[in-house]
């Protein structure tokens, strides 16, 4: 089995991680008309950019309190942002959305 590690095998996940514009870009083009990106919160793009560890306030309809992780995004025609927990988490990605609060930067 090959190795995965990306410190063993020097792989650089920044270098593969597309920015917010290239991302909506590729999606225009994928599903034209359709895409809607009415659900990507305009505070979570500097995060997705940077790759930045963040600590959120959580005001959800199904869960409350503080998380903290990476600002991924979801896959289709109406992507929304996700708070990508650590590997060792519990659970899965967390939608995030306007009632949601940043409450500060953790690491980069």
């Amino acid at each position: 089995m090959p190795c995965l590690n990306p410190k063993e095998t020097g792989f650089n996940v920044k270098q593969y991680m597309s920015n917010y514009s290239d991302f909506v870009a590729r999606k225009r083009a994928q599903y034209g008309d359709q895409f809607d990106d009415s659900d990507l919160d305009p505070r979570f793009i500097r995060f997705f950019d940077s790759g930045e560890r963040i600590e959120v306030g959580l005001n959800g309809f199904t869960m409350d309190g503080t998380k903290r992780g990476r600002v991924g995004v979801s896959t289709g025609w109406k992507p929304v942002f996700l708070l990508m927990l650590k590997s060792n988490s519990v659970g899965s990605s967390i939608t995030l959305g306007p009632k949601d609060e940043i409450i500060r930067v953790v690491s980069k």
